[in-house]
Protein backbone atom coordinates (compact mmCIF):
# COMPACT_ATOMS: atom_id res chain seq x y z
CA UNK A 1 0.00 0.00 0.00
CA UNK A 2 1.24 3.17 -1.34
CA UNK A 3 2.25 6.37 1.41
CA UNK A 4 0.45 8.93 0.49
CA UNK A 5 1.58 12.81 -0.18
CA UNK A 6 -0.27 16.13 0.55
CA UNK A 7 -1.35 16.34 -2.48
CA UNK A 8 -3.35 13.26 -2.63
CA UNK A 9 -4.88 13.70 0.99
CA UNK A 10 -6.28 16.86 -0.24
CA UNK A 11 -7.56 15.78 -3.24
CA UNK A 12 -8.83 12.13 -2.46
CA UNK A 13 -12.00 12.70 -0.68
CA UNK A 14 -12.04 9.08 0.72
CA UNK A 15 -8.07 9.27 1.57
CA UNK A 16 -8.75 8.61 5.14
CA UNK A 17 -11.01 5.79 4.70
CA UNK A 18 -11.00 3.89 0.95
CA UNK A 19 -12.90 1.59 -0.68
CA UNK A 20 -15.71 4.04 -1.31
CA UNK A 21 -15.65 5.41 -4.56
CA UNK A 22 -16.95 8.59 -5.18
CA UNK A 23 -20.32 9.04 -6.55
CA UNK A 24 -21.02 5.33 -5.47
CA UNK A 25 -24.44 3.80 -3.63
CA UNK A 26 -21.39 2.82 -0.75
CA UNK A 27 -20.70 6.73 -0.68
CA UNK A 28 -24.42 7.79 -0.62
CA UNK A 29 -24.70 5.20 2.56
CA UNK A 30 -21.93 6.64 4.52
CA UNK A 31 -22.95 10.45 3.57
CA UNK A 32 -26.62 9.70 4.71
CA UNK A 33 -25.13 7.99 8.01
CA UNK A 34 -22.52 11.10 8.68
CA UNK A 35 -25.22 13.60 8.71
CA UNK A 36 -27.76 11.66 10.79
CA UNK A 37 -24.82 11.28 13.10
CA UNK A 38 -23.99 14.84 12.52
CA UNK A 39 -28.09 15.34 13.29
CA UNK A 40 -27.48 12.78 17.01
CA UNK A 41 -29.37 9.74 15.18
CA UNK A 42 -28.80 6.61 15.17
CA UNK A 43 -30.42 4.91 11.88
CA UNK A 44 -30.75 1.57 11.31
CA UNK A 45 -28.01 -0.09 9.01
CA UNK A 46 -30.48 -1.97 6.97
CA UNK A 47 -32.69 1.08 6.47
CA UNK A 48 -29.70 2.97 4.59
CA UNK A 49 -28.50 0.15 2.66
CA UNK A 50 -32.12 -0.32 1.45
CA UNK A 51 -32.64 3.50 1.18
CA UNK A 52 -29.66 3.81 -0.97
CA UNK A 53 -28.57 0.62 -2.26
CA UNK A 54 -25.71 -0.05 -0.83
CA UNK A 55 -23.79 -3.12 -0.21
CA UNK A 56 -23.20 -2.67 3.30
CA UNK A 57 -20.30 -5.24 3.85
CA UNK A 58 -17.18 -2.90 2.78
CA UNK A 59 -18.34 -0.31 4.94
CA UNK A 60 -19.14 -1.62 8.08
CA UNK A 61 -15.55 -1.21 10.99
CA UNK A 62 -14.57 1.15 8.63
CA UNK A 63 -16.91 3.61 6.99
CA UNK A 64 -19.11 3.23 9.29
CA UNK A 65 -19.39 1.29 13.53
CA UNK A 66 -22.57 -0.24 13.99
CA UNK A 67 -23.75 -1.58 17.62
CA UNK A 68 -25.42 -4.77 18.69
CA UNK A 69 -29.06 -3.71 17.56
CA UNK A 70 -28.13 -2.73 13.92
CA UNK A 71 -27.99 1.13 14.46
CA UNK A 72 -25.52 3.19 13.04
CA UNK A 73 -23.40 4.93 15.73
CA UNK A 74 -20.64 6.35 13.78
CA UNK A 75 -19.87 6.94 10.31
CA UNK A 76 -16.81 8.57 8.56
CA UNK A 77 -14.75 9.34 12.03
CA UNK A 78 -17.69 10.94 13.91
CA UNK A 79 -19.08 8.84 16.71
CA UNK A 80 -21.97 9.52 19.07
CA UNK A 81 -20.03 6.74 21.33
CA UNK A 82 -17.30 6.96 23.74
CA UNK A 83 -14.03 6.44 20.76
CA UNK A 84 -11.13 7.89 21.70
CA UNK A 85 -9.58 10.70 23.35
CA UNK A 86 -10.55 13.50 20.69
CA UNK A 87 -13.64 14.98 21.08
CA UNK A 88 -15.56 17.73 19.07
CA UNK A 89 -18.40 20.11 20.02
CA UNK A 90 -20.51 21.07 17.07
CA UNK A 91 -23.60 22.26 16.46
CA UNK A 92 -24.74 22.03 20.16
CA UNK A 93 -23.74 18.45 20.30
CA UNK A 94 -21.20 16.82 21.76
CA UNK A 95 -18.91 13.86 19.82
CA UNK A 96 -16.16 11.77 19.63
CA UNK A 97 -13.78 11.24 16.69
CA UNK A 98 -11.94 8.51 15.53
CA UNK A 99 -8.84 10.34 14.62
CA UNK A 100 -6.75 13.68 15.41
CA UNK A 101 -7.77 14.79 11.44
CA UNK A 102 -11.18 13.70 12.09
CA UNK A 103 -11.56 16.18 14.67
CA UNK A 104 -9.90 18.94 13.19
CA UNK A 105 -10.78 18.15 9.52
CA UNK A 106 -14.82 17.71 10.20
CA UNK A 107 -15.48 21.49 11.17
CA UNK A 108 -13.05 22.89 8.57
CA UNK A 109 -15.02 21.03 5.81
CA UNK A 110 -18.34 21.68 7.55
CA UNK A 111 -17.18 25.16 8.06
CA UNK A 112 -18.90 25.68 10.95
CA UNK A 113 -18.18 26.77 14.45
CA UNK A 114 -16.67 24.18 16.65
CA UNK A 115 -14.25 23.49 19.83
CA UNK A 116 -12.06 20.53 19.01
CA UNK A 117 -10.37 18.93 22.19
CA UNK A 118 -7.53 16.14 22.49
CA UNK A 119 -4.26 15.35 24.26
CA UNK A 120 -0.55 15.20 23.24
CA UNK A 121 -0.21 11.39 22.33
CA UNK A 122 3.06 11.57 23.96
CA UNK A 123 2.82 13.42 27.37
CA UNK A 124 -0.82 13.96 27.76
CA UNK A 125 -0.89 17.54 27.69
CA UNK A 126 -4.42 18.33 26.63
CA UNK A 127 -4.79 20.84 23.33
CA UNK A 128 -7.95 22.49 22.58
CA UNK A 129 -8.74 23.85 19.15
CA UNK A 130 -11.73 26.51 18.40
CA UNK A 131 -13.29 27.39 15.09
CA UNK A 132 -15.03 30.09 13.07
CA UNK A 133 -16.96 29.12 10.43
CA UNK A 134 -14.40 26.58 9.56
CA UNK A 135 -11.17 28.02 10.21
CA UNK A 136 -9.01 27.70 13.24
CA UNK A 137 -9.48 30.87 15.84
CA UNK A 138 -7.45 29.88 18.28
CA UNK A 139 -5.10 26.74 19.06
CA UNK A 140 -3.56 26.48 22.73
CA UNK A 141 -0.69 24.97 21.15
CA UNK A 142 -0.38 26.77 17.54
CA UNK A 143 3.06 24.20 16.54
CA UNK A 144 1.04 20.92 17.58
CA UNK A 145 1.61 18.14 14.59
CA UNK A 146 -0.85 15.09 13.48
CA UNK A 147 0.56 11.90 12.58
CA UNK A 148 -1.08 10.95 9.20
CA UNK A 149 -0.70 7.02 9.50
CA UNK A 150 -0.28 4.94 6.43
CA UNK A 151 -3.62 3.31 5.10
CA UNK A 152 -4.52 -0.11 6.44
CA UNK A 153 -6.37 -2.97 5.33
CA UNK A 154 -8.81 -3.92 7.87
CA UNK A 155 -11.84 -3.24 10.31
CA UNK A 156 -11.98 -1.47 13.81
CA UNK A 157 -14.45 -0.82 16.18
CA UNK A 158 -13.59 3.02 15.68
CA UNK A 159 -13.12 3.25 11.79
CA UNK A 160 -10.33 1.28 10.15
CA UNK A 161 -6.99 0.30 12.04
CA UNK A 162 -4.99 3.22 11.00
CA UNK A 163 -7.08 5.38 12.61
CA UNK A 164 -5.50 4.44 16.15
CA UNK A 165 -1.99 5.91 15.12
CA UNK A 166 -3.29 9.06 13.63
CA UNK A 167 -2.48 11.27 16.82
CA UNK A 168 -1.66 14.19 17.69
CA UNK A 169 1.30 15.85 19.30
CA UNK A 170 1.60 19.02 21.14
CA UNK A 171 4.46 19.94 19.59
CA UNK A 172 7.06 18.87 16.23
CA UNK A 173 9.77 17.68 19.28
CA UNK A 174 6.61 15.22 20.80
CA UNK A 175 5.87 13.62 17.38
CA UNK A 176 9.96 12.98 17.16
CA UNK A 177 9.78 11.11 20.55
CA UNK A 178 7.41 9.10 19.43
CA UNK A 179 8.70 8.37 16.11
CA UNK A 180 11.59 7.20 17.73
CA UNK A 181 9.88 4.56 19.65
CA UNK A 182 7.66 3.76 17.01
CA UNK A 183 10.86 3.43 13.81
CA UNK A 184 8.26 0.55 11.76
CA UNK A 185 5.35 2.96 11.56
CA UNK A 186 4.94 4.47 7.99
CA UNK A 187 3.29 7.93 7.41
CA UNK A 188 4.00 11.73 7.93
CA UNK A 189 3.08 14.48 10.07
CA UNK A 190 0.40 17.43 9.29
CA UNK A 191 0.33 20.85 10.40
CA UNK A 192 -3.04 21.83 11.98
CA UNK A 193 -3.15 24.18 8.69
CA UNK A 194 -2.66 20.54 6.86
CA UNK A 195 -5.40 18.98 8.58
CA UNK A 196 -8.23 21.97 8.04
CA UNK A 197 -7.32 21.49 4.38
CA UNK A 198 -7.85 18.00 4.26
CA UNK A 199 -11.36 18.56 6.41
CA UNK A 200 -11.90 20.86 3.23
CA UNK A 201 -11.71 18.15 0.52
CA UNK A 202 -13.08 15.26 2.82
CA UNK A 203 -15.98 16.44 4.80
CA UNK A 204 -16.62 19.22 2.53
CA UNK A 205 -17.06 17.14 -0.52
CA UNK A 206 -18.47 14.68 1.43
CA UNK A 207 -21.95 17.20 2.74
CA UNK A 208 -21.75 18.70 -0.46
CA UNK A 209 -22.44 15.15 -2.24
CA UNK A 210 -19.70 16.16 -4.29
CA UNK A 211 -16.36 13.95 -5.73
CA UNK A 212 -14.09 16.30 -4.14
CA UNK A 213 -11.73 16.04 -7.38
CA UNK A 214 -11.99 16.17 -10.87
CA UNK A 215 -10.61 14.03 -13.90
CA UNK A 216 -7.90 15.92 -14.08
CA UNK A 217 -6.71 15.60 -10.42
CA UNK A 218 -7.81 12.10 -9.72
CA UNK A 219 -6.61 8.84 -11.17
Amino acid sequence: MRETNAEDAVRDPDSLIGGVDAGSHAAALSRAAFMAILDGRTPRLSELAKATEAEVEQLVGRAVIVDDGGYVVAARGLSLVPARQHRLAIRGRHFWTWCAIDVIGIPAGLREDAVAETSCSLCGTPVRVEFREGMIAHASHPGATIWDAQRRDGRGTAGPPHCALMNLFCSVAHLGGWRAANLGEAGRARTLSEAVEIGRAEWGALVDGRSGCSDECCP
